[in-house]
Formats: structure tokens, sequence, C-alpha cells
């Protein structure tokens, strides 16, 4: 099921024409659905240490926008899910007495029964508030991370596409230069010489998980729907 929701995922996130607002929708309506999704947050890791909103859907832009840029010094959610490269999930009673700062954030959906924070390093986050508390195990945590990548691929094509944070970078460009990390590429150029997902995880030292993490987003940066199309592009 989780598998199938991540297809789906890749196949409209490219959508020629796709809005981050158009994604966020999708994201928060058909990917998140099961978790009962009521609003989705997106931030891009900057390299002076904040996180800077990417795209929103449940919350209006304008509360966003005067949230600003969130420093990665304080004690938040977001923060220590960065700081930490862990989930987090937060019950709503608990939240504000953990995370008091919470409480002069105005804007959030009325009603929600917790807080899902998904890190993705080093690029930045996806924040859900849900109308459930989902157990968070290895599966669920693969998924959220998988369609964070993914996310995340197309939010910051679309910036650098736009022309607002450099000159003269291509978009595809840009994903081979930037988006693909040294140990995608290690895991890309293993797939184009035939190995499976446990053949890479053995070779390299990874766990199969994060390796088939690492699988998905490779495909979304490449703007592929997966390992036949790389194969085919890499004249495999």
């Amino acid at each position: 099921m989780l598998l199938s929701e991540v297809e789906k995922l890749v196949k409209f996130a490219f959508n020629t024409g796709l809005s981050s607002a158009d994604l966020c929708k999708y994201l928060v309506l058909e990917t998140f659905v099961n978790l009962k999704a009521t609003a989705i947050y997106s931030a891009e890791i900057t390299n002076d240490g904040y996180l800077s909103p990417l795209g929103t859907f449940g919350i209006p832009e304008k509360t966003v926008a005067s949230w600003g840029n969130i420093p990665l010094n304080i004690e938040a959610p977001l923060s220590d899910a960065v700081r930490e490269d862990k989930v987090i999930l937060l019950a709503r009673e608990e939240s504000t007495k953990r995370y008091p700062i919470l409480a002069s954030y105005d804007g959030l959906p009325e009603k929600w029964e917790s807080y899902l924070v998904t890190p993705v390093l080093p690029y930045g986050l996806i924040a859900l508030t849900l109308n459930s508390t989902p157990k968070v195990d290895k599966e669920l945590e693969l998924f959220l991370r998988t369609v964070t990548s993914i996310a995340l691929q197309h939010f910051f094509g679309n910036k650098y596409v736009s022309g607002r944070r450099t000159q003269g970078v291509r978009n595809k460009d840009f994903k081979k230069a930037r988006v693909l990390s040294e140990r995608q590429l290690i895991i890309k150029s293993l797939v184009e010489k035939g190995f499976s997902n446990p053949q890479i995880a053995a070779k390299i030292g990874y766990s199969e998980s994060l390796v088939r993490q690492e699988t998905m987003a490779i495909y979304a940066a490449l703007n592929i729907s997966g390992r036949r199309d790389l194969l085919e592009n890499s004249g495999g």
C-alpha cells in the first residue's frame, strides 16, 4: 500500500507546470490521506542555519510568511527533528508542554490530534498536522522519508527554474550537480551495473531500507519512474 502511494506520487510530482501549492494539496489529500492529514508545511535548510518555507496547504500563506525563517538553534519540533535527524511525532496534548514556543505560532488548523515532522538531511523537512496518532515504525518512517525526499526534489526544482536562487543554472543541470549526494551517485552507478538493492546494501555497508530510500530519491531527482528507466537511459 505505501509503495503504491510513492509510485503515484512520483508520477504526479513531475507533471509539467505543477506548482508547489498543487503538490502540497496532493500530499495532504492523496499521499497522506490514510494518516488523516489536515495541513502540511515544508521548509528547506538554509546555509545560514534556518528553516525557510517552501510550500504549504491547510495553513494560510500569510500565516506561514508571518512565521518567517525558523532558527535551527531553538527548542522546537522542526529544529529538533533536523538536529537529531529524527522523525518526531507529538500528540496535541503534549506538544505545548514539551515545546512552549508552539503557543506563539498562530494559524495551525483548529482540529488536529498529532504533529508529525520528517527531516531529510541536508535538504529540508515536511511537517504535518494529523487527525490521527499513528505508530511510527520502520515501514512508516521509510515511507515518510521517501515521500519527503520526492517532495523536496520538486520544491527545489521549482525554485531553481524560477531563477530566484541562482543564474544560468537549468533544473536538469542542478539535479545532476546539487541534488544527488555522493552516496546517491555511488548507488546510482551500482544500479546501472545491475546490482540489486540487497547487493548494493552489502557492498557499501548500509541497510537495505536506506538503499531503497535513496534509490527512490534518485528516481525522483532524475524525473524517471524507476530502475528500468534508469538502465535504459544509461544504456544498461
